[in-house]
């Protein structure tokens, strides 16, 4: 009598054919469809309520000042080299600068493409199983992705690389069960894809994941002189691009990076692994601090660990192998905020920002299905057999519904947190932009800061209206605000964007003394000192006659006209000097220079 054939317990061969199709593919992906457009509804009733923040308006500020070309699509921008946010930030821009209906459509056309990529990866990897619409709906309605996708900076960065990261997953595994170059091909492109996205994580997490995936799941053995190749060609290009990021690094103005201090950099590791990430995951935090900060409840991240121990229990007990899938877990998210914990100044609020973590969802989602089910070719994937008592059932559905309730409920707080500021920006933006269309032609109107409580931040000379308020004017004016010429009377915005008044200048003041500066063969020499960046020089003087001069200041020199009597220039500057020089063009004239500064325009 012939013995049966004996069935082991073996890694899924990634020569086995696995185009099958399962039963009911269409109707999968059918709701698979549906899932994603319910996502894009909900994330269109989030963005009507949204609008620009932050450092959004140094990048419409950028676009709209800067020609398309290398220096733009790699100059260095708030310490990340991205040539895809800032072509996706050119085109928005030129569609409508500061237009949020055109940004918003641009958000959800990045998010439908990385929904549609974890959906791809999912399904190359278990086939197209009803089972995979779990692990999909949780990527699609965390409250995880909600703070990086509800900000344009972030998420031009946020969303391509999350598209990079599942496409190259689901390439890799391609190539691993095919063999065929032109899917290593793929895969190292979307890993550029990655890289010109999100430098600083793709450059560790595209490759990490995919080596971590082909040495637990399959058998590395048959394919060592391939692999070694492919990963030398990825390990090449990261080495490129990281290259070019470090060279362009002496371009960042106003924003340090380095290493901070050990134990401030293990507080946000910790607090950012062991409250942010798994009580997001499970539908949290409920409130927000300081509108869009994770500081949940004692009673919440203790439900929400309780929660994890519970999946990682019952999927161990079933599925064979469902370690492998949490220990990429454990391993992924901490190996990914090494760099971004490095380059940023730390605070206590590091560790609570959900955004950083946005990136870590795709995984957490194929991490989820490698759990739960077989992959394409996998022998006996259980250790037992798993019950389908309509109990649990109805148990699992409970679950999935709490989880989902808090999700809504944290997204609706995230929402209505953040809307009070995004409306007085949008505000503040709409009047700007009536003030500067009905300013005289040929106003003078300087570089200013703006109001802190209006933007919150930007890096150095990044965040002066120059740049973040000179796309609202019409194209004479804005080409004015960003290339400010000297001007005896110059004008700023009041604080709340409705009038162009006359500028003062803040600093401290060198009085002449005297009198009068000393003025040799025409040269007069001002003990005035600027370190670099965007400030404007104020002259006071008395000239017999008009006449014209040159200023200088280091390397950079500006022609003026002093005119007849008693008077003040001002004049822009960017370039550091330990001095001002004044060269009067007209011999017969005599020029005295009572004082000056160096200071910033602010509303007289």
């Amino acid at each position: 009598m012939m013995a049966s054939p004996q069935v082991t317990d073996r890694a899924p061969d990634p020569l086995a054919r696995v185009s099958r199709p399962f039963p009911g593919s269409r109707r999968v992906f059918g709701v698979a469809l549906v899932l994603v457009a319910a996502q894009l509804v909900w994330r269109a009733v989030v963005l009507n309520r949204g609008g620009f923040f932050g450092d959004d308006l140094n990048m419409v500020g950028r676009a709209a000042a800067e020609p398309f070309g290398l220096d733009y699509l790699f100059g260095v921008y708030s310490a990340h080299v991205m040539p895809v946010g800032m072509i996706a930030n050119k085109v928005v821009t030129s569609l409508g600068a500061y237009d949020w209906t055109v940004t918003a459509a641009a958000l959800l056309l990045f998010q439908l493409a990385a929904s549609l990529a974890v959906y791809r990866m999912l399904r190359v990897l278990f086939g197209a199983r009803w089972a995979i619409l779990v692990p999909l709906s949780l990527y699609l309605f965390t409250p995880l992705a909600l703070p990086a996708f509800y900000w344009w900076a972030a998420a031009v960065q946020a969303l391509p690389l999350q598209v990079a990261i599942a496409m190259a997953v689901a390439s890799h595994v391609t190539f691993l069960r095919s063999g065929r170059g032109v899917d290593a091909v793929v895969t190292g492109l979307w890993f550029l894809f990655g890289l010109g996205s999100f430098h600083l994580k793709a450059v560790f997490a595209i490759p990490l994941l995919l080596v971590l995936v082909t040495v637990l799941y399959f058998p590395v053995r048959e394919r060592l002189r391939s692999l070694a190749v492919v990963f030398g060609a990825y390990a090449l290009m990261a080495g490129a691009y990281s290259v070019l990021f470090v060279l362009q690094l002496d371009r960042l103005h106003g924003q340090a990076i380095g290493a901070p201090a050990s134990e401030v950099a293990g507080r946000a590791m910790a607090r950012m692994l062991g409250v942010t990430l798994p009580v997001l995951a499970a539908g949290g935090p409920g409130p927000w601090w300081y509108k869009f900060y994770a500081v949940p409840p004692q009673l919440m991240i203790g439900a929400a660990w309780l929660l994890v121990a519970v999946v990682v229990a019952v999927t161990l007990f079933f599925r064979r192998g469902a370690w492998k899938a949490w220990l990429i877990l454990a391993v992924y998210p901490p190996l990914l905020m090494v760099p971004i914990l490095a380059g940023r100044s730390l605070d206590r609020a590091l560790g609570e920002e959900a955004r950083y973590l946005a990136d870590v969802t795709p995984v957490i989602a194929l991490c989820l299905a490698l759990a739960m089910l077989p992959l394409l070719g996998e022998a006996r994937p259980y250790r037992r057999r798993i019950p389908a008592r309509a109990a649990v059932r109805t148990a699992c559905a409970l679950l999935a519904a709490g989880v989902a309730a808090c999700s809504v409920y944290s997204a609706h707080r995230y929402v209505t947190g953040t809307e009070p500021g995004r409306a007085e920006i949008r505000s503040y933006l709409a009047s700007v932009r009536s003030t500067l269309a009905a300013a005289p032609p040929g106003s003078d109107v300087y570089p200013q800061q703006t109001p802190y409580d209006q933007f919150g931040f930007g890096y150095g000379d990044e965040g002066l209206s120059n740049l973040t308020l000179s796309p609202l004017a019409p194209p004479e004016l804005a080409a004015l605000m960003r290339n400010p010429r000297p001007a005896a009377a110059p004008l700023v915005l009041d604080r709340a964007g409705r009038r162009l008044v006359p500028a003062r200048l803040t600093g401290p003041y060198v009085a002449a003394p005297g009198g009068c500066f000393p003025q040799r063969g025409g040269m007069i020499s001002v003990p005035l000192t600027h370190k670099g960046g965007m400030v404007v020089l104020g002259l006071d003087y008395r000239s017999t006659a008009r006449t014209a001069a040159y200023v200088r200041v280091g390397e950079q020199e500006t022609e003026v006209v002093l005119e007849q009597g008693t008077g003040r220039i001002h004049i822009p500057f960017t370039a550091p000097g330990v001095s001002v020089r004044l060269e009067i063009l007209s011999a017969e004239t005599q020029v005295c220079v009572t004082g000056g500064l160096f200071g910033g325009p602010v509303p007289r």
